[in-house]
């Protein structure tokens, strides 16, 4: 044997033993990795189930829309199994934005389970913020760095949300229903089968909303609930409100949400930035990069989770290009927040379901790639922690009332 391939073969014997070491060590002991276990509900002696003592689960709404585009790289198929993947396994309350000519289908994919379908908008151009922007929207198009894939309908899609879930939670408010919590959730967020049925998990978005209040000293009711997908770019130490939305991968804008008192807050100040910066004549089709601007300029209020957070404790152990991913065998990424609002059985699920489809075999490994659940993360803390612990939010002067 050469001398280059004994060098080679006690280089890979190295590899697979550092590997070995690590997985052993990784879970050695797995609660120092996965944050703040759901805990199991109390349940008193009335038979009603508790988060504990003097705190009941709180009600929940999600709130979603459906407006087909008249140009659309998906089909009509396609979306109808989406709608199905979400509607028919949710048992949690869901209020429906879609034109008359859709409802049927609305229906059909929620089966027998409970749902309030409001037809009341033609097109997301007719909700009050957007009336009468249709040609506003058209010229923006040219602004747009990716319009090739994007249009104008997709623009007021995107923008209609923050309209579409607080008007929700005041018509069921007239209706005499009210809600602790209301999440706007995309129809087509759900792609595959799954095992989340009463999600998301009551408990959890309770435990989430104390953990977030004790990391922020904000009350919980005034909170407001977001994914991430990354951070801005270290040069957003020196934005300020009139540099305009910013387009970075930052937020998603897929799922979000709070109290009713913060959701509407967070509607009044979405459509005044919106239009704040518009009547610059900067570029606001895309939700995400206004959304990212407020995150900038009201840190405080905004918490969420973040599955590539390199710091986190439940990332300890797990390496690039090696592990399936920065917590483990998750599924898709973008969804993460999926698993993490999710029950513990139903969490357990859905990892049996993808360490089903692991790419390996060995026990040990796939033990190592079981999905880890995260910690809460606030927004001041994490843009203090890219941008230097002085940094402070820019001055924002645009009314919000």
């Amino acid at each position: 044997m050469s001398l280059w391939s004994r060098f080679c073969l006690l280089l890979v014997l190295c590899l697979l033993t550092l590997l070995f070491f690590l997985s052993f060590s990784t879970y050695a002991d797995t609660t120092s990795v996965v944050l703040h276990p759901p805990s199991h509900p109390v349940v008193s002696a009335n038979g009603s189930t508790a988060v504990g003592a003097g705190h009941p689960l709180p009600h929940i709404l999600l709130v979603s829309a459906f407006f087909p585009l008249s140009k659309s790289k998906h089909t009509m198929g396609e979306y109808e199994y989406w709608l199905e993947r979400f509607l028919q396994p949710i048992t949690t309350d869901i209020y429906f934005y879609t034109p008359p000519d859709m409802e049927s289908l609305v229906r059909k994919c929620r089966g027998d389970r409970p749902i309030t379908i409001d037809t009341t908008y033609p097109s997301p151009f007719a909700i009050p913020p957007l009336d009468g922007m249709r040609e506003r929207y058209h010229e923006m198009h040219a602004l747009d760095r990716e319009q090739f894939r994007h249009s104008p309908e997709l623009y007021a899609v995107w923008n209609a949300k923050e309209f579409f879930l607080d008007e929700a939670v005041q018509a069921r408010s007239r209706a005499g229903k009210e809600y602790d919590y209301a999440f706007w959730n995309d129809a087509g967020s759900f792609r595959s089968p799954h095992k989340y049925v009463s999600w998301p998990d009551p408990q959890r978005v309770q435990e989430v909303w104390q953990q977030g209040s004790a990391l922020t000293g904000v009350k919980p009711d005034e909170l407001l609930f977001f994914p991430l997908t990354g951070m801005p770019h270290p040069r957003m130490r020196y934005w300020t409100q009139d540099h305009g939305p910013v387009d970075n991968e930052f937020s998603e804008g897929s799922f979000f949400g709070g109290s009713p008192r913060t959701i509407a807050w967070w509607r009044r100040t979405f459509y005044a930035y919106h239009d704040h910066y518009l009547a610059l004549g900067l570029f606001v089709g895309k939700d995400q990069t206004v959304i990212n601007a407020l995150f900038l300029l009201f840190p405080s209020r905004i918490i969420g989770v973040w599955l590539g957070d390199p710091d986190a404790p439940a990332h300890v152990g797990l390496l690039p290009l090696v592990d399936e991913g920065p917590l483990g065998n998750c599924g898709s990424e973008w969804f993460y927040y999926q698993f993490w609002l999710a029950a513990p059985a139903e969490q357990a699920a859905s990892r049996a379901d993808w360490e089903s489809n692991s790419r390996w075999q060995w026990g040990w490994w796939r033990q190592r790639q079981e999905c880890r659940v995260t910690r809460v993360v606030a927004m001041q803390d994490l843009l203090r922690r890219r941008f230097g612990p002085d940094w402070n939010p820019p001055l924002h002067t645009v009314n919000t009332e």
